[in-house]
């Protein structure tokens, strides 16, 4: 008898009992069964035949495997979802990508065609690089004409012509990135014309950019392009090993790997989602949904995506390397809890559109630094009474990105390492926050960006790094703040603390004098346990002028000095200056690659143990500022949740890292 027929004579059964009691069907992608029943001796041998298979209350357990596959599982009901877990101690993957083989060698290169067009190429999930040209860095135009890059010193006699690959421009006109196809290239004037279609963006003298994805510039291992050959792509390769191409994939399925939409009551649990060209589980219109203790990484699009959902919860899983890492829009009582979110294209959490009733808690947030403007934290369209608890917010391009949001609260977060501002509440519009309880230290400009109206301030400590104003009150009203911690670095000899309705102010009697408040604040080295002296970033504008070991930075004379120890994006790699000139520093050990965006530096002076804690040492300044007598800011251990211990209980809370996502 099989377990759905025993289940279907067990309602025939109890119904005076009223339900059906819950079963448990099996998948194994292997089994070579005749007949699948989803019984242990009789596994299903995909997920999307289980899932059609179960019913609410019912589980279902997936054996280890690779299982290429999309599907939607059925709604459970209110006290009996349905379950879709991976077996205990099990890896389960759910992936989008296809094999790519039928390679074929041409000199150095390998060639192989498919029947779509990749936008990318993965090993090991461990993705490939797209060839460009230069290998590293930028190279800056010396003018644009309409859609004519204009660049003699690089493009005069460049000995490729690829015409029908693509350029990839950071605009110096919105500091945005944009990839066009290839029009023309004209080699004899040292010029390249751009597709832009109908895009509204335009070129400026100095946009930053270089060429890529065309056979011609495929040159060095680990780089690839494709082109069209009739209605087949052709994909060329160097390969960093010949063996490694038995293991080439590439992202074929589109939409979502798993899909909810319109279903109620589903738990999905302990699965590695990985390879779609757009989202890796998308939860819409749904109720009470969990995605628990999962590994999402490398699609294309968004990770875990909640839109037009009510009660549905993301714990305890790693989101990685996605586009963007979860999203939230025009959700109700939605909590985000306990997640590694690190390492996505752009953004890493999302609350935004009309959401309503959000908690992010006890999350770690990081390494948001690539293209366009990335945050590790974003908020926009009308959210309200969105609550961030307690969450570490590590190494971003902007750390928490608000508008249009009110209602909100701020509170016990641990914020380190941004390039521009940390708090950003911006365009006028984003506003009623409590920020209590913070610890933001290290930023490329200030700690906040207040625009609006109705802030609390208190219990918080906020530090720069450099010479540059924490935050500035101008034109604000509703500002409340006290019992605060305020410092720049102490390598700066004359910083401006805050700029008010009085001016840029040095000193912090005239601040309080200005603003009347943080009447029981202090202006003083916050003295965490362990931590840098100094912070700058690298200078964007000169951002084609760097070298692998010699860097420009932003406002950084006074801050660095020949031998002080440094750290770039706080990645724990220990350098050391060897040469420090006005804002320039050079360094040894060089990175692998020169720079693409402008990188974290901070300033370790003569300390070389890197192991970041901003909690306040006992002899704080701030360590009894509280209105209860205990120390301000943030109390989380960093080195704790970066190691995936969210309640301090010295146990990993999520899954572990495969060791594809390792050292990428």
């Amino acid at each position: 008898m099989t377990v759905r027929t025993f289940a279907l004579l067990s309602v025939s059964i109890m119904t005076l009992a009223g339900s059906c009691p819950a079963a448990t069907l099996w998948v194994k992608g292997d089994s070579t069964v005749t007949t699948e029943d989803g019984s242990r001796q009789a596994p299903f041998t995909t997920i999307g035949k289980a899932m059609s298979a179960a019913r609410s209350g019912d589980t279902v357990i997936v054996r280890k495997g690779v299982y290429r596959e999309q599907f939607t599982p059925r709604s459970g009901e209110p006290g009996r979802p349905i379950t879709l877990r991976a077996a205990e101690g099990e890896r389960v993957v759910v992936s989008g990508c296809v094999r790519v083989d039928g390679w074929k060698k041409s000199g150095e290169l390998w060639v192989a065609t498919l029947d779509f067009k990749p936008a990318r190429l993965l090993i090991d999930s461990r993705p490939l690089t797209i060839a460009r040209e230069p290998n590293e860095g930028w190279w800056r135009s010396a003018g644009a004409q309409g859609d004519t890059l204009v660049d003699p010193q690089n493009l005069k006699g460049f000995d490729a012509a690829p015409t029908g690959g693509q350029v990839r421009v950071w605009l110096q006109h919105g500091n945005t990135f944009h990839t066009f196809p290839i029009k023309q290239f004209d080699t004899p004037r040292g010029r390249v014309t751009l597709d832009r279609g109908k895009t509204s963006v335009r070129l400026t003298d100095g946009d930053k950019y270089y060429l890529e994805n065309h056979p011609s510039l495929v040159d060095r291992p680990g780089e690839w392009a494709v082109e069209a050959v009739g209605a087949a792509s052709r994909i060329t390769l160097i390969p960093r090993a010949d063996a490694e191409l038995t293991r080439v994939e590439a992202p074929r399925l589109d939409g979502a790997l798993i899909r909810l939409r319109d279903r109620s009551h589903v738990r999905i649990e302990g699965l590695e989602i990985t390879g779609s060209r757009k989202f890796g589980i998308e939860v819409h219109g749904s109720t009470d949904v969990t995605v628990r203790q999962c590994v999402v990484h490398h699609n294309g699009y968004t990770g875990i995506s909640l839109r037009e959902t009510t009660d549905s919860t993301v714990a305890g899983n790693i989101v990685w390397r996605n586009g963007y890492g979860i999203s939230i829009g025009f959700s109700q009582r939605a909590i985000v809890e306990e997640n590694d979110v690190g390492h996505n294209g752009v953004d890493g959490i999302l609350v935004t559109w009309k959401s309503d009733d959000v908690t992010v808690r006890r999350n770690f947030v990081h390494d948001h630094l690539l293209w366009g403007h990335p945050d590790n934290l974003q908020v926009y369209r009308g959210v309200t009474n969105v609550r961030f608890e307690d969450n570490l917010l590590l190494s971003a391009g902007q750390s928490i990105m608000m508008e249009e949001t009110s209602n909100g609260q701020f509170t016990g977060n641990m914020v380190v390492g941004s390039g521009a501002y940390m708090l950003i509440m911006g365009h006028r519009n984003a506003g009623h926050y409590r920020i209590h309880g913070n610890t933001l230290a290290f930023t490329g400009y200030g700690c906040m960006n207040l625009t609006w109206e109705d802030y609390e301030v208190r219990e918080n400590v906020m530090m720069t790094g450099h010479a540059a104003p924490l935050f500035g009150l101008k034109g604000i009203t509703g500002y409340r703040g006290d019992r605060n911690v305020f410092w720049n670095s102490g390598r700066c000899s004359n910083p401006t603390i805050m700029a008010t309705d009085d001016g840029w102010l040095r000193d912090f009697n005239a601040v309080r004098r200005s603003t009347g408040q943080d009447r029981n604040s202090v202006y003083a080295d916050p003295v965490f346990r362990n931590a840098p002296i100094a912070f700058c970033v690298l200078d964007s504008s000169r951002l084609h002028e760097c070298t692998r070991d010699m860097w420009y930075l932003r406002r950084a004379r006074e801050l660095f000095r020949t031998g002080d120890y440094i750290e770039v994006n706080f990645d724990g790699v220990r350098r050391r200056v060897t040469h420090a000139q006005g804002d320039a520093i050079t360094v040894a050990p060089r990175l692998h690659e020169k720079p693409v965006k402008g990188w974290l530096i901070a300033n370790w002076g003569k300390n070389k143990d890197f192991r970041l804690d901003l909690r306040l040492a006992s002899d704080s300044p701030g360590a009894t500022l509280s209105a209860g007598g205990g120390p301000v800011g943030s109390s989380i251990e960093i080195q704790a949740y970066r190691r995936g211990d969210f309640n301090g209980d010295g146990q990993r809370d999520i899954p572990s890292l495969p060791a594809s996502l390792k050292n990428q």
